[in-house]
């Protein structure tokens, strides 16, 4: 298994892992997998970012994506000191392997890298207990639930919110 940052020449299998995520999860993520099985090559190539204080890490199973997770540091002054964890995704067939593990130990180790980040934050669906027990396994904290956060198929999902002090 390697852990690498995704560049540009990596939104073939960006894509790929990506739509794969929002069609076998529906009800983890914020977006629909029809909204973004319309967009081009160049429009996941755009999403991919350039810099330290924003990156998608993916984990290779020999020349296979097997795994994503993105992060973004708040670009304002008095928001520098957060960053956002985003899109976690392990393939099915990957899964309860320590996948997920590595990922999130290689992304707190870059974001403690970067001097202003202070605390990590993410959200997860309430209802997605393995993700929930990864994170708290981690030290996150949950700090706040959003009741009926998504809906789907006429069902409504809450989010928590948690939080990891690095700094």
């Amino acid at each position: 298994m390697i852990i690498k940052t995704l560049t540009k020449h990596d939104a073939e299998d960006y894509r790929q892992i990506r739509l794969e995520s929002l069609h076998n999860n529906p009800n983890s993520f914020g977006t629909m997998y029809q909204e973004e099985a319309v967009k081009t090559i160049d429009d996941f190539r755009d999403k991919i970012p350039v810099d330290n204080n924003n990156f998608i890490l993916g984990c290779y199973d020999n020349k296979k994506l097997i795994a994503i997770v993105a992060f973004h540091q708040e670009s304002r002054i008095k928001t520098k000191h957060k960053a956002y964890i985003r899109s976690m995704y392990v393939k099915p067939e990957y899964r309860r392997q320590g996948i997920g593990e590595l990922l999130l130990n290689e992304l707190i180790e870059k974001a403690k890298a970067i001097n202003e980040i202070e605390i990590l934050l993410l959200d997860v669906v309430k209802n997605n207990v393995p993700a929930q027990q990864l994170y708290l396994s981690f030290g996150f904290k949950i700090y706040g639930i959003e009741k009926m956060a998504y809906k789907f198929n006429n069902q409504y999902f809450d989010i928590e919110y948690m939080l990891l002090q690095i700094k």
